[in-house]
């Protein structure tokens, strides 16, 4: 009987390994997908301002050439100056990105150690945990296992309750036994 309940015992937490184990996998497996997708965005990132950037400065030159062209009267120095605060914009804005990006990678890195912490330490007491309770039953089989024995002296024998009291079916003719020759063998069962 603990034996049928230790095998459940050891199925259980083989199971919960087994699941721990695919969840940890798939935890595994988003944040490698995550951490290959910041690296792309990040890669691409500062020629996609840059060229941005070139962009907005060509299409910003190409405005004040044209405005001038028109005759609007505005001075060159006045569209040079948006076109540097333009230009001081793009740059703090690539700056707060880039600040960004490093603080997502930061964040990343210290979610993996944490994982990967959660996933160690669990392993550990699993492992505790599996050492102690097969210890455990271990010792309970060796302390059960005298009675046992003797159980099944008892099932073999013919005996029964009689008014609350052991009553045996002894073998008249076996020899006696005991310091007083006060015992005798009980029948086995028919």
């Amino acid at each position: 009987m603990d034996t049928d309940r230790i095998t459940d015992l050891v199925a259980s937490a083989s199971a919960l390994m087994e699941r721990f184990e695919r969840r940890t996998k798939q935890i595994e497996d988003s944040l490698q997908a995550a951490h290959r997708q910041l690296q792309e965005i990040s890669q691409h990132l500062p020629e996609t301002l840059r060229r941005a950037a070139d962009t907005e400065m060509k299409h910003l030159r190409d405005s004040v050439v044209g405005t001038v062209d028109a005759g609007l009267g505005q001075s060159v120095s006045t569209y040079q100056a948006h076109l540097e605060t333009s230009g001081q914009d793009v740059r703090h804005a690539s700056h707060a990105l880039a600040a960004q990006i490093h603080a997502a990678r930061a964040l990343y890195r210290h979610l993996l150690w944490k994982v990967v912490g959660v996933c160690l330490a669990s392993l550990v007491l699993i492992v505790l945990g599996g050492g102690w309770l097969s210890r455990h039953y271990y010792d309970e089989i060796r302390r059960y296992q005298l009675s046992a024995e003797l159980l099944k002296a008892y099932d073999a024998a013919d005996v029964t309750l009689c008014n609350g009291k052991l009553c045996a079916n002894v073998d008249p003719k076996a020899a006696k036994s005991g310091d007083k020759g006060q015992y005798r063998p009980v029948r086995d069962r028919p």
